[in-house]
């Protein structure tokens, strides 16, 4: 609980206002859900269930098995495979190139079976990943979902994954003897894929403008999808939306389609800073704050999951956004990256980072 001494103390000071806010807001979003929060380990260990995905970035289709279906010489039953581990990453927000990483390492390690032995070179590793002891029981590495989702894991700690040689990358975390091993499977990863699912990519929605992307957001807003820390941001967006926002607290249209794509990609939102101007509060940089120019905004929560700049949600949350933030562009919370000794990986559009309190994951456009 925060006390009444806490509070009366924070009022001189907004910023330590705003991170009690973010702090009471949190437990609001996390608590209804799972009453405590579950370590990062262990949310995507826990397979399809533990989290309520939107099928990947921007909602891919889930995967479907049609009777009698093969692909690349896959049958039913190893595409039925296939698609608990489509699911899984679906859940998880990793981007269908990660779900195509997944599936060639299937491939490559068992040909998408889930094999209760090993091979001539080490019989200790089980299941369809091939996994040995480190990733835990008998039961843990034979369940496809938990399986599943220990790859993952491993996979979004490799630096640059989404941009290195698959084949690499998947050697990274499966430490095999042949780091091209995996190459021949990379292909039919991707047929498999866009058999089960449709396509192989998946694009976020961008609105046209700023007034098209108000409303957007005024409609994540109505179905609970979208929260704003404090009111007077959420009215920020409600006045864009109906063209009645005064020049002082507008928010940059850029801004305001990137909230869009994180909507679109996660189950939840939470905001809680946006046009500083506007409201007149002036922490951390002040008046040279990209806030006050209302070219920025502040993610504290994702799937009802607290954000702090170093966590996995926010790498997926930086990874999605930039392919649609204008090049340039700026993140906050390097501090707590390197705190943590975590990596961003390589970024097109995120050009410049820069500390900041590890209550949230600041985004500015230039």
């Amino acid at each position: 609980m925060i006390g009444v001494g806490a509070t009366a103390q924070a009022l001189a000071h907004p910023k330590t206002t705003r991170n009690l806010l973010i702090v009471a807001m949190v437990i609001l979003l996390v608590i209804p859900v799972g009453l405590v929060a579950l370590p990062v380990t262990m949310v995507l260990a826990m397979g399809p269930n533990s989290v309520a995905g939107t099928g990947g970035a921007c909602g891919g289709s889930a995967p479907a098995v049609a009777s009698g279906q093969t692909v690349d010489g896959y049958g039913p039953d190893q595409l039925k495979v296939a698609s608990t581990i489509i699911t899984v990453g679906q859940e998880l927000n990793v981007p269908p190139h990660g779900q195509i990483l997944a599936l060639m390492v299937a491939m490559g390690e068992s040909g998408l079976r889930n094999l209760n032995h090993g091979d001539a070179v080490d019989n200790t590793t089980i299941g369809v990943f091939q996994q040995g002891a480190g990733y835990g029981s008998i039961e843990k590495r034979m369940d496809l979902a938990t399986a599943a989702g220990a790859f993952y894991a491993r996979m979004l700690t490799v630096a640059d994954w989404q941009t290195a040689a698959p084949t690499l990358v998947a050697n990274a975390v499966q430490i095999n003897a042949d780091p091209n091993h995996y190459t021949p499977f990379w292909t039919p990863a991707q047929h498999v894929l866009i058999a089960l699912t449709g396509t192989a990519t998946s694009t976020c929605q961008v609105p046209a403008d700023a007034k098209a992307a108000a409303a957007a957001l005024v409609a994540d807003v109505q179905s609970g999808k979208l929260t704003f820390l404090e009111p007077r941001y959420e009215q920020q967006v409600l006045n864009m939306a109906d063209g009645t926002a005064t020049p002082e607290c507008t928010v940059d249209a850029r801004v305001l389609q990137l909230i869009v794509v994180a909507a679109q990609a996660f189950q939840s939102v939470g905001v809680s800073d946006l046009n500083r101007r506007c409201t007149g509060m002036t922490p951390g940089a002040g008046t040279a704050s990209a806030h006050w120019k209302g070219k920025a905004v502040d993610f504290y929560a994702l799937n009802h999951r607290s954000l702090t700049g170093s966590d996995d949600l926010s790498l997926q949350l930086i990874h999605v956004l930039d392919p649609y933030a204008p090049h340039g562009s700026s993140l906050g919370q390097s501090d707590c990256r390197a705190r943590a000794k975590v990596h961003t990986g390589l970024l097109l559009n995120f050009t410049d980072a820069f500390p900041d309190t590890c209550t949230h994951q600041h985004i500015q456009v230039p």
